[in-house]
């Protein structure tokens, strides 16, 4: 089989449009590149009358057809233009081929995969002919003398309909004996469906947006970790990250994490495979794609691994000896003495769900209403507790909203605590919260430990006081140094320091009034898209400088 890739030098739509530099190449490479990586065909042969398109495709391994001059013209169809170049390389090169391919220079999205699979369906298919499509199943339409009419019997929803393909025009199979009738398209022919973003052809400036586009997308693979003990802190980040970058080639990785929590992954129809140890992680990624590691502390060998391949690392609230070897490091909540500048700090890098960008973040009250307990996943030191222990003989007109956990592991001293106290009439509990923008909306003050949840409440205007629930939460700075925040201390605090605080911040409503103007609510809520335009930024550079040459 060879592979013909017709190319002529005008354009209607897009004017000299094979030569044109799509992201800073010829149009025209995107293809040779692509049949060159198969070694599938005996030999490539571009076609054209143009010598500014023939001089660009003598840089690759091809052979080059001038064109006669007969076959030039605008109302050429491609099949006398496929029949000349076989008959003049089974001429010169003494070889009779059996199949032949047709490429179109204006699909610069196929990938060498899908035409190897191209190739390998229609020797399985014994076709005539093979034909690119793509799924176009709709609900569609046709006008006629009589006016519009609909091509459906039952309006249905799109699965349910019968299926229907519209033609690429990109690959085009043929034998040589249905070449010989004088149309590459005839015969017994079978389809091959192409996955959707390889389908485009360009023949508008839209589709060359689109083209370039969709060459910049980025492979991307999420490492994470969630259970009981590590909560589900690193797996919301990553799924806020992958939401944003919908549309590129998105997978996950798993270490360690149960089924069921996987399963929050599945709903948002992101791939998953579930591994058991960071030993099996490097396996699983492709060279030249992005790692984003949310696994808290890596080791250098780890990391040795992943960049061996190559792939561009970037890891989130690492503290390990990994961290000196990852491209970029991002700590929101904690940081280094004298880090290297690869490494970012602070609150204008949280990455907040996008569900707090739907909720405005709640106005200054003068009188203090409504409070909000909420101590994360697990709550080790049971500092939920403590805290209604110091909320329980306050102001009767005070809304307690109790957020707990999908791990909390004190109900039955919940409940118990509960059973005998007056605060119950007036506590609202909140079970494994989804969005938490709307639980936190209207909340005068909040008690909370010291991780991500310290942003979240400060993006919704939410003062707080902060209790730090183990070792590593006291290294995390904002909730110290930050004058929107009451910081307490370690997890030993008493539920009668809590108390004092509260009854302070409530009886002074210009002390509450400062907490609440010292919150970085903008820097906050535009930390996702700061930080996502980072990381790309980055990769992209990397990625440049890596693969330019090539």
């Amino acid at each position: 089989m060879i592979a013909v890739v017709p190319a002529r030098g005008g354009s209607k739509g897009i004017a000299r449009k094979n030569l044109r530099l799509l992201n800073g190449k010829p149009l025209i490479s995107y293809v040779l590149n692509t049949l060159v990586k198969c070694e599938l065909f005996e030999n490539i042969i571009v076609t054209s009358e143009d010598e500014e398109i023939l001089d660009v495709a003598t840089r690759f391994p091809v052979l080059i057809r001038t064109r006669p001059e007969r076959l030039a013209a605008d109302d050429v169809t491609l099949d006398p233009v496929v029949q000349d170049a076989v008959d003049w390389y089974e001429h010169n090169y003494a070889r009779r081929i059996d199949a032949v391919m047709t490429i179109q220079p204006t699909s610069p999205l196929l990938s060498a995969h899908t035409v190897e699979r191209g190739v390998q369906a229609f020797v399985n298919s014994r076709a005539d002919c093979l034909i690119s499509v793509v799924d176009a199943t709709h609900l569609m339409w046709k006008e006629t003398s009589d006016g519009v009419q609909p091509l459906f019997t039952e309006r249905l929803n799109r699965q349910w309909l019968p299926k229907q393909f519209r033609e690429t025009g990109a690959i085009v199979i043929c034998s040589r004996k249905q070449l010989e009738k004088g149309s590459r398209i005839g015969g017994n022919i079978t389809i091959f469906p192409v996955p959707l973003w390889e389908s485009i052809d360009i023949d508008t400036g839209i589709d060359w947006l689109l083209c370039s586009a969709l060459l910049n997308r980025m492979t991307i693979n999420f490492i994470v970790s969630g259970n009981q003990l590590l909560g589900l802190g690193h797996i919301r980040r990553a799924l806020t990250l992958a939401d944003h970058w919908l549309g590129h080639d998105i997978r996950f990785i798993c270490i360690d994490t149960p089924e069921h929590i996987c399963d929050t992954i599945r709903v948002r129809n992101y791939e998953i495979t579930r591994v058991s140890s960071v030993n099996e992680v490097s396996s699983l990624i492709r060279p030249g794609s992005l790692v984003i590691n949310d696994i808290l502390d890596t080791s250098s060998d780890y990391i040795e691994d992943l960049l061996s391949m190559p792939v561009f690392v970037v890891n989130f609230e690492d503290l390990g000896t990994g961290s000196d070897l990852a491209h970029l490091v991002i700590n929101a909540l904690y940081e280094r003495s004298n880090p290297p500048p690869n490494h970012k700090y602070g609150a204008q890098y949280e990455c907040l769900d996008e569900r707090f960008s739907l909720q405005p973040a709640n106005s200054f009250r003068k009188e203090l209403k409504t409070i909000i307990v909420t101590f994360g996943g697990a709550d080790p030191a049971n500092l939920t507790q403590k805290a209604l222990e110091a909320l329980e003989p306050l102001n009767n007109d005070w809304e307690i909203r109790l957020v707990l956990g999908p791990a909390y592991q004190w109900q039955d001293e919940l409940q118990q605590f509960l059973h005998n106290s007056r605060i119950k009439e007036r506590l609202k509990i909140f079970n494994q919260v989804e969005n938490m923008a709307r639980v936190m909306k209207g909340a005068d003050l909040g008690i909370t430990s010291n991780g991500r949840t310290v942003y979240e409440l400060a993006a919704m205007g939410v003062p707080m006081i902060s209790i730090s629930q183990n070792e590593r939460e006291t290294l995390h700075l904002f909730a110290r140094y930050s004058r929107g925040v009451r910081y307490l201390g370690p997890s030993s605090v008493t539920p009668e320091e809590i108390q004092n605080t509260v009854l302070e911040i409530a009886s002074e409503t210009n002390m509450r009034r400062e907490l609440y103007d010292n919150l970085p609510i903008k820097e906050l809520r535009s930390g996702l898209p700061r930080l996502a335009k980072l990381i790309e930024s980055e990769y992209k550079r990397w990625r440049d400088e890596k693969y330019s040459n090539r």
